[in-house]
């Protein structure tokens, strides 16, 4: 997968924390992070449209459904029917993959756990490129909620499992209501940076939009804090 071209867009500066959103960055129990975009600097569905040299007719798709006439399900199933990603193609975009990990991500993971607080991952892209770069991190399959590709004995594309609650519009929020119920979590963090990471607060407590790979106006105006730097984080947990 490359990396998204640099854009011309300035970024805005972090904005300044409250006393809130500090406390809970120091004691939170789990944080929960999107994927595209946030920990990884590529949107994986994307480079999957790419490699098939489908990358325009998903363009065109992903602009008519941000109109807001299509779920996220439905958008979701006409975008892979596009594409029809073989198990060979998702194994070609996983060998491409080359320094897509946003800068700052492993070293607050590495903090974030050095102050007892999980790390999971919720994202509506697919696991099969997502566990690679996740073990990178550390980060082990049962701490990921995420789509998984289904195909055929020959490698040919099927579907996807329609049981994960992130294949569908809602799906963040539910599977954060999974995990904190399952792991009795008291203080709960949701950082992303697009509105389906928004909708997941509650059960998050706190969202922290993340502007370091895309800028979204909308994700920063209903944020609790937003950043374009995963070391503004890291700043707040190493402070006395």
């Amino acid at each position: 997968m490359a990396p998204h071209k640099t854009t011309d867009i300035t970024l805005p500066a972090a904005r300044a924390i409250s006393a809130k959103v500090k406390m809970a960055i120091r004691n939170c129990d789990c944080v929960c992070f999107d994927v595209d975009s946030t920990m990884l600097k590529v949107e994986g569905i994307d480079e999957l449209a790419r490699k098939a040299k489908k990358g325009d007719q998903v363009r065109e798709l992903t602009r008519k459904a941000m109109g807001g006439n299509m779920s996220f399900r439905e958008s979701l199933t006409k975008r892979l029917n596009i594409i029809q990603p073989t198990r060979k193609l998702v194994e070609e975009v996983v060998d491409d993959s080359k320094d897509i990990i946003t800068p700052g991500f492993i070293d607050l993971v590495a903090q974030l756990r050095a102050n007892d607080c999980q790390v999971f991952l919720v994202s509506g892209g697919f696991t099969h490129l997502i566990e690679p770069e996740a073990a990178k991190c550390g980060i082990t399959p049962d701490h990921i909620i995420a789509n998984q590709l289904l195909f055929d004995d020959n490698g040919d594309y099927l579907g996807f499992d329609k049981s994960c609650p992130t294949s569908e519009s809602m799906g963040k929020a539910r599977a954060l209501s999974m995990i904190k119920e399952r792991h009795n979590f008291t203080k709960m963090i949701m950082i992303g940076d697009g509105m389906t990471d928004a909708e997941a607060r509650p059960p998050a407590d706190i969202f922290i939009g993340f502007g370091g790979n895309v800028k979204r106006d909308a994700v920063c105006e209903v944020s609790d804090w937003y950043i374009t730097s995963f070391s503004s984080i890291l700043e707040v947990l190493k402070e006395n």
